[in-house]
């Protein structure tokens, strides 16, 4: 494994877990967190799959706009700008009162948007995952 294939696997693998701790978060009630990370584990694996395509500095935190820089290597990932921009709109009222009419984070967000939230970033996660799966099996 290359040095590239190194680095983009270390945040391949945080995504990964970023999506497991989603899970846990959902299951004991914290939507707006669970949301949260369901938003940063998918901007971890395409920031991820960037990496592996030889780009040295990856940065924004929009999932759609890391998903369209994708689609310089792969017309796939042109099916991702709809869940991209409904998990990029979860990326600052999850974490922040400011951008709701009123209450916190922790009122707001029910199950069934951590749900959908969760299906969004799978729909990104099995993409990127087709460019990974050599390398994960590579790991112990």
């Amino acid at each position: 494994m290359n040095n590239n294939e190194r680095e983009a696997l270390r945040w391949y693998l945080q995504g990964a877990k970023d999506s497991k701790t989603a899970e846990k978060n959902a299951r004991a009630g914290d939507f707006e967190i669970s949301c949260f990370l369901f938003q940063q584990a998918a901007e971890k694996v395409l920031k991820a799959y960037l990496i592996l395509r030889g780009e040295r500095i990856v940065s924004g935190h929009s999932t759609y706009k890391l998903a369209r820089s994708c689609e310089r290597y792969d017309q796939a990932y042109s099916t991702l700008g709809r869940p991209c921009a409904e998990l990029d709109v979860l990326y600052l009222p999850t974490r922040y009162p400011f951008p709701l009419p009123e209450g916190s984070p922790f009122e707001f967000f029910t199950l069934e948007q951590a749900q959908k939230a969760a299906d969004d970033f799978q729909e990104v996660y099995r993409l990127v995952y087709q460019s990974f799966e050599h390398l994960v099996q590579h790991v112990g």
